[in-house]
């Protein structure tokens, strides 16, 4: 104030918060504390998910042309890591299949999400499954469970980076191509070609242009001669012995050098 007269102090002009959408963006020094923290965090997840996690009743291996598996994380294994975790799976288009139930439309093929959200309603992670009602029985309440099973397991490893130790759904198949390619015709692919489909798209080892196409011939679904085509491409080449009656692996996939490029790295 001056001779009885309020002065207001200029104000300055304010520099408007750039908003970045990419992480790289982000000043060096923030950038920085903000990977420690998740490395810190991660080790101490990794560390938490050995101890806690039972081998055979949350996650488990097969045997696979007689070598086991990739680990395989189990529902039960998901549903502790979501309960530590403190996220919730959610199912947004489970009603679409309830409502053509219901109104008595028949149901052929399932494709679940499963959205993982925190408490105030925030996703943080999403996953996708699918199931043939047939591989059931025709039983769409058990398609149903078993889609919303790998759904929520295949979110599950995004939501905390866990696909470098652990697949899904492998307990439920036999990996094992028909030695025989079935003749050109439209007949549907066998149930166990279409779930091995289905943990192929899921495959950390597949591209995304390999998703996209697998995942194109799930929703349409697959002809036997389609799906052999894919799995010998992936899976390799395989006879059963006439006396011993086990498979045989003749010719290796892309998958198994995928995985010995990646060992050898």
């Amino acid at each position: 104030m001056k001779n009885g007269i309020m002065i207001k102090k200029p104000v300055e002009p304010t520099v408007p918060q750039t908003q970045t959408t990419n992480p790289l963006d982000m000043p060096t020094q923030e950038f920085q504390a903000g990977l420690n923290r998740r490395k810190a965090n991660r080790r101490v997840l990794m560390d938490w998910i050995k101890s806690a996690l039972i081998k055979d009743k949350d996650y488990g291996s097969i045997q696979i042309n007689g070598r086991p598996s990739k680990a395989s994380l189990f529902k039960p294994g998901a549903e502790k890591i979501c309960g530590m975790l403190g996220i919730i799976p959610t199912f947004p288009n489970l009603h679409r299949y309830e409502e053509m139930a219901l109104s008595g439309k028949e149901v052929k093929t399932i494709i679940l999400k499963c959205e993982l959200t925190t408490s105030d309603g925030k996703v943080i992670a999403s996953g996708i499954g699918a199931r043939q009602v047939g591989q059931d029985n025709g039983d769409i309440n058990k398609a149903l469970k078993m889609a919303s099973k790998s759904a929520h397991i295949d979110a599950t490893l995004r939501a905390a980076g866990l696909s470098e130790i652990f697949t899904q759904d492998v307990e439920d198949m036999n990996l094992a191509v028909e030695e025989v390619k079935p003749e050109p015709s439209d007949e549907k692919c066998t149930n166990k070609q279409f779930t091995t489909m289905v943990w192929l798209r899921d495959h950390m080892l597949v591209t995304e242009k390999e998703q996209a196409r697998i995942s194109e011939l799930l929703e349409k679904g697959p002809t036997r001669e389609e799906a052999f085509s894919i799995l010998e491409y992936f899976l390799g080449k395989s006879r059963r012995d006439p006396e011993s009656g086990r498979w045989i692996k003749e010719e290796e996939g892309v998958l198994a050098q995928r995985e010995a490029d990646e060992f050898s790295e």
